[in-house]
């Protein structure tokens, strides 16, 4: 699905006005593409079923049912049962070590995938940096991915905040929001309704929001002013959270580099604290 994104977003400034508004629903609103008929489709675009039809076939489809099977195909995709199978048959074709590699190889490539846009990794990073608060939002094992964000950003991100999302709603985290704040949404599939519902609700408060999600399919991009695209393939039935980590590690070192003297000041402080405190052993590396 991606790569067929990826294809319309480059052919789209070449096309025609009715072709080019029915391409921009698309990439807007592409999990539509797998839920809705084409006639339905075409009439969110405001554009004529037939205008849809030479759409898909400008990118190289026979039909648009074919078009369709790609979405569907995505978001049917990595059931937790068969990913369980495969990892069982893999095991009884190669053995534990295929498993180790697979889970090695996925790794690698997840985070070759989610370091590959510096730019909007930078953007991002600015403004993290210069936001008056910072809500970051996530469901489940994402939250806590969240957490670990805090915990790593304490001495250069202070007014970071991380909502729980337990048995409430997002969505109300989002009542401290204000113009200027930055959001940082996180979700991959299969995308939490929680966490979609609270990136309308932060854009409609004025924040600007920042998506950390799987694929430019996800629901997240329509409403995000910065998207970040994180590998989360894995021969396990879970998303994997390696991409995830590298993308955060990353905003984190992005926003030390750019750093002031207050920001630096703090990690020193932060550090001289762990020392005076004896909380940690701390070996020094030998000469």
């Amino acid at each position: 699905m991606d790569k067929t994104l990826e294809k319309l977003a480059a052919t789209l400034p070449e096309l025609p006005p009715h072709l080019r508004r029915a391409g921009r629903h698309i990439l807007d609103h592409p999990h539509e593409v797998a839920m809705l008929s084409m006639r339905t489709l075409a009439a969110k675009a405001k554009v004529n079923p037939p205008t849809m039809l030479r759409l898909v076939r400008r990118i190289g489809f026979d039909s648009y049912e074919a078009f369709r099977a790609v979405f569907q195909r995505a978001i049917a995709g990595g059931r937790f049962e068969s990913k369980a199978v495969s990892l069982q048959e893999m095991r009884g074709r190669t053995g534990h070590a295929g498993v180790i590699g697979g889970i090695a190889d996925a790794a690698n490539n997840n985070i070759a995938r989610s370091l590959a846009n510096p730019e909007a990794l930078t953007k991002a990073a600015d403004l993290l940096r210069k936001a008056p608060q910072i809500f970051v939002i996530g469901a489940g094992a994402l939250h806590f991915m969240g957490v670990y964000l805090q915990y790593l950003s304490r001495a250069v991100l202070p007014n970071l905040r991380v909502p729980r999302a337990n048995f409430n709603s997002l969505s109300e985290a989002m009542v401290g929001v204000g113009k200027g704040d930055v959001v940082l949404v996180t979700s991959v599939a299969p995308y939490a309704l929680q966490t979609v519902k609270a990136t309308e609700l932060a854009k409609a408060r004025g924040a600007r929001v920042v998506a950390l999600t799987d694929s430019r399919g996800s629901p997240l991009v329509a409403h995000s002013e910065i998207v970040l695209i994180a590998g989360t393939d894995s021969p396990q039935f879970y998303p994997s959270m390696v991409g995830i980590a590298a993308v955060l590690e990353t905003l984190v070192a992005l926003v030390i580099a750019k750093g002031d003297p207050a920001t630096l000041a703090r990690i020193a402080e932060i550090d001289r604290l762990r020392h005076e405190e004896r909380n940690y052993i701390d070996f020094a590396p030998e000469a």
